[in-house]
């Protein structure tokens, strides 16, 4: 019998099942996925030539300092330098950020130049996780949403999100600042704002399911993303999130080994306690908050003294599962959806 939309939100099992079919370690395994769509070929130090030898980080005249990007603390010791950034844990949110980052023009042309991770997510391989990926995310969104379907989606990439969206009859629109990637989505016949969130002047009300598909991480300050955000939304509009999992499983055993860690572009490292600080500062209430992807087989390698992401190991223990995994929030992404909250 054909699974409803409620049977799947509501039974454990069946969406359990939904998200391991988007979990490559499980599959096709870690080593295999990583060869196949070419990470084990990416440049992971895109600015190692930059790094001074007598401070271990990124030329100063390069960056800038930031104070926590939720509660503003000032930061503390670092609790490990990857690539040159210092990675700092603040203690009032916990939410671990990259507190010297590059300057702002720098990460703009970095991010409207980039290319090699848009090779990446063109693989088969990850088409293949992602359209289920994407299809399990929208399924649980409309499952709270009644009447227009209108729908943003916050750095749109590729646009493989917004084709899906299309086909199921939603009104999309992408905004991405890269410039191959909207110039493609343009050619596709997508409507692209080719502008940051605070320039793009949105009227509220314009969409009632707004996207982020891996994108908070990479903001410098996103605090001012979600004021547009909770701005725009209708009151029960939606807002889903998929973001790295810094209190995952993996990234707790492997710490700066994590492929999470990358300060050139990855600034914010949330973990389910400071992503629902922020939602919550910023004006929102959570509708769900779960892990998707346990990286199980980064896990099994580590422990069993292999490379995380290329290893083979056998299985560590048998206990340790997918649905252990997920009741937990040890998956690598979190996955959130959020609504904004009432005004008093």
């Amino acid at each position: 019998m054909k699974e409803t939309q409620s049977e799947w939100r509501k039974d454990a099992q069946l969406r359990l099942d939904r998200k391991n079919a988007f979990d490559a370690s499980l599959v096709v395994g870690t080593a295999r996925f990583n060869r196949d769509t070419g990470r084990d070929r990416m440049v992971r130090q895109p600015f190692a030539k930059f790094i001074d030898p007598a401070t271990g980080l990124i030329q100063l005249d390069m960056t800038r300092a930031r104070n926590c990007p939720i509660c503003d603390a000032p930061p503390g010791p670092a609790i490990f330098v990857k690539d040159g950034f210092r990675h700092v844990r603040c203690k009032a949110c916990d939410l671990i950020y990259v507190s010297l980052i590059l300057r702002e023009d720098i990460l703009i042309q970095y991010w409207r130049e980039e290319i090699a991770w848009k090779t990446v997510l063109k693989s088969k391989p990850q088409l293949d996780m992602d359209v289920l990926k994407f299809g399990y995310g929208l399924d649980l969104a409309s499952a709270y949403l009644n009447g227009s379907r209108d729908l943003l989606d916050i750095g749109a990439g590729n646009g493989d999100f917004i084709l899906m969206a299309l086909e199921r009859d939603w009104r999309a629109v992408a905004m991405e600042l890269n410039l191959e990637s909207a110039d493609s989505l343009e050619r596709a016949g997508i409507k692209v704002i080719v502008k940051s969130m605070e320039l793009a002047d949105i009227a509220p009300g314009s969409f009632n399911l707004i996207t982020m598909w891996e994108v908070l991480e990479h903001l410098t300050e996103p605090k001012n993303i979600l004021y547009e955000v909770r701005r725009i939304l209708p009151e029960h509009g939606i807002l889903l999130i998929l973001v790295p999992n810094a209190g995952s499983l993996a990234t707790r055993l492997l710490h700066e080994r994590s492929d999470t860690f990358g300060g050139h572009s990855h600034l914010n490292h949330f973990n389910p306690t400071s992503l629902a600080k922020l939602l919550e500062v910023m004006g929102f209430e959570i509708l769900e908050m779960e892990t998707v992807i346990t990286e199980l087989g980064a896990i099994n390698n580590h422990l069993g003294f292999e490379d995380p992401y290329l290893g083979e190991a056998p299985v560590f223990h048998p206990a340790l599962t997918p649905a252990v995994i997920h009741q937990n929030l040890w998956g690598s992404r979190l996955l959130t959806l959020a609504r904004p909250a009432k005004r008093p």
